[in-house]
């Protein structure tokens, strides 16, 4: 990549973007836009996002997060834990929902959709499997063939024609998928329990291996770029696990999905809540590309302690007040920068996401390239 002057005419629209995560949050927040703008960048969003995860000089510094970045969150109706989740982001419109309960083909399991939390859950108190050596005659793991891929890729074609860097997001990865058929307690207790430890891994196998071939079918179909996957691995005090556990249970598991989506030629972030800081290590050993951590992680420790690893951290909000004026929200964003610019940290702001602050922070990483690109 060679260095372009800035311009200002960076900033004009080209065109307007449906955005698909309209649908799951306009109930929550009747403002979130319907669509957004794609800007007269130099070169494409997905063009700078890869130069970024390779290593390499960019022009600016790529911000992720839901609308208003660079990039396009793409979770099809057609995998129904995105629809029972309330997590649909694609090209159609609108979903019916009759009530917040539904059952997912997907390991037959009944979700919960919680609106005041944004989010789904198993119902707890009636797990699916007690005991992991039971786990083949309880559970199957989901046919792909059963799902609509010349459908999903028609309908999505034009939505993902896009220059932004199009990410492929995934619900319940092994953890998160482990209580969902376990409830908590049982799923913590068979990580750890010796009777149980090998029949965790035979089924984080299969469902590694399913997880990989509906990435595989998605890339071979779809344009995508990036995949996501959700696996919290935190509470708002500590870990569900310790780092060894992590190592040994989750992370060869995490490391085969990674592998595969860098061999497809594309990139992998991990969304995992709580204040995790402790397993960033796991994170880093089974090659995760990026991860948003929430702020009870101490996010300018982790940047400092983590510079020369290949892990990139999404800053989720900027510390600025709703009401604040724009010569505020700009002074807030140029602090950010300043604070995070020599560092492997990238914008992924969700409510604070305003024009002001990701114009501000794209113009002072885009001059700030030209020494980058001297160097």
């Amino acid at each position: 990549m060679e260095y372009i002057p800035f311009d200002r005419r960076e900033f004009e629209v080209k065109e307007m973007h449906y955005c698909g995560p309209s649908m799951n949050f306009k109930a929550r927040w009747p403002d979130f836009p319907i669509e957004e703008p794609i800007y007269n960048r130099p070169i494409s969003e997905k063009e700078n996002f890869r130069a970024w995860f390779r290593g390499e000089k960019t022009l600016w510094r790529p911000a992720g997060g839901w609308y208003g970045c660079d990039m396009n969150v793409f979770r099809p109706r057609m995998n129904p834990d995105n629809v029972v989740a309330h997590c649909i982001c694609d090209a159609e419109r609108d979903y019916q929902y009759e009530n917040n309960v539904m059952r997912s083909s997907w390991y037959d399991l009944d979700w919960v959709y919680v609106p005041v939390a944004g989010g789904s859950t198993v119902m707890p108190g009636n797990p699916k499997i007690e005991d992991m050596k039971d786990w083949k005659e309880l559970v199957k793991i989901p046919d792909l063939d059963e799902l609509d891929w010349e459908g999903c890729a028609e309908k999505n074609r034009e939505y993902l024609d896009t220059p932004l860097f199009n990410q492929l997001g995934i619900l319940s990865g092994l953890w998160e998928r482990l209580i969902s058929l376990m409830d908590v307690s049982g799923a913590a207790i068979a990580l750890v329990d010796e009777d149980q430890k090998e029949y965790v891994k035979e089924f984080f196998e299969a469902h590694t291996e399913m997880l990989i071939e509906y990435i595989r079918r998605m890339k071979e179909i779809c344009d995508i770029d990036g995949v996501l996957i959700h696996d919290d691995w935190g509470t708002q005090r500590a870990g569900f696990f310790s780092l060894d556990t992590a190592m040994e249970m989750l992370v060869p598991y995490l490391k085969k999905i990674t592998d595969a989506v860098h061999d497809m030629g594309m990139y992998f972030e991990l969304h995992s809540c709580g204040k995790t800081q402790d397993l960033v290590p796991a994170y880093i050993a089974a090659g995760v590309d990026q991860w948003n951590p929430q702020a009870m992680n101490d996010l300018l420790m982790l940047a400092e302690t983590y510079k020369d690893q290949p892990i990139t951290f999404g800053m989720q909000e900027i510390d600025i007040q709703p009401d604040a004026t724009e010569e505020e929200q700009a002074e807030a964003a140029t602090k950010w920068y300043d604070t995070y610019k020599d560092y492997r940290v990238i914008p992924a702001f969700f409510r604070s996401a305003t024009p002001v602050i990701r114009n501000t922070i794209y113009e002072l990483s885009r001059i700030d390239s030209e020494k980058q690109f001297k160097k």
